[in-house]
């Protein structure tokens, strides 16, 4: 079983990847914002010579590196596109010192996709991002997938689609965003277009399918999600419905916002046998929402 350095161990889509590999009895390190506080398994990037050694051993590299989101391109375009560059060339300078024997890296599906084009997206369309954050995401890919071409490292780009689920991260995510702004009875701002929708995967799902490539390494790209898109609209009304005292403030969407989000996940089942499963994003709503204490 090959090691696993897993980059961006602490974030929201990395703390599920670390727990599943934890699962599957992998020797992981994890690279993070700050140190773990118990044992050394997450270290930060400034200790270049533990990830080095690391990379010695050929591991799979998981790259789950994100923290910026897209609202950081409208506040400060600028700091978010020297953050963005800096933490990607410092990623790949890593990388440099040493030759994994496989790169997966981890992308987001509705950004770069943009709008569905009247079907679902699938792994042959070209991106056509309408965000700065999406744009920068279809960058990421060509570098990472540039760095490996030129080391020869395999590269599988696994475009994942909405995440929702993770215990140790509430707050993110539209589904337990709405769930949070509920529990502290706090207003939820509904930005989105007429008829928008989204494909949602549950968090520990999608967890299980990222290592399953990765114990099963195929080039490509991927996309990762459940495969079907739930219309936020029915979001709003399931909240509506299962908390009546929710408040919910309808707002404008923001003229780079995707309306329609759909990918296609026949590439992946039929590569890998894959079959994401778990709660949809309306059952983990509805039964997140009947916990809720007034």
């Amino acid at each position: 079983m090959r090691k696993v350095l897993l980059l961006g161990a602490s974030g929201f889509v990395g703390s599920n990847i670390a727990g599943e590999l934890d699962r599957r009895g992998y020797e992981w390190l994890g690279v993070g914002r700050s140190r773990s506080e118990n044992g050394s398994r997450i270290v930060t990037l400034d200790d270049e010579s533990e990830i080095v050694t690391f990379l010695r051993d050929r591991p799979i590299v998981i790259n789950a590196l994100g923290g910026l989101k897209p609202q950081d391109f409208v506040i400060d375009f600028d700091g978010a596109m020297e953050e963005f560059w800096r933490a990607v060339q410092r990623t790949l300078d890593l990388l440099r010192e040493g030759s994994p024997s496989l790169l997966l890296q981890i992308s987001s599906a509705g950004t770069v996709y943009g709008e569905a084009p009247g079907r679902p997206s699938d792994e042959l369309d070209a991106p056509a991002p309408r965000s700065w954050y999406g744009r920068m995401k279809v960058v990421e890919e060509a570098l990472y997938q540039q760095y490996a071409h030129e080391f020869n490292v395999m590269f599988t780009c696994a475009r994942v689609t909405n995440p929702f689920g993770n215990e140790n991260h509430p707050t993110h995510g539209l589904v337990d965003v709405l769930i949070d702004h509920v529990r502290r009875d706090e207003p939820f701002h509904a930005c989105f277009r007429e008829g928008a929708c989204r494909d949602f995967i549950y968090a520990p799902e999608m967890a299980k399918t990222l290592v399953a490539m990765a114990e099963r390494p195929k080039p490509g790209v991927f996309n990762v999600g459940r495969g079907e898109s739930v219309p936020l609209a029915q979001l709003i009304h399931v909240l509506s419905e299962q908390a009546p005292w929710a408040k919910i403030e309808l707002g404008t969407a923001n003229e780079s916002d995707v309306a329609v989000s759909a990918v296609s996940t026949r590439k992946l089942i039929e590569t890998y046998e894959i079959f994401p499963e778990g709660p949809s994003a309306i059952e983990y709503l509805k039964n997140k929402l009947s916990q809720v204490n007034r």
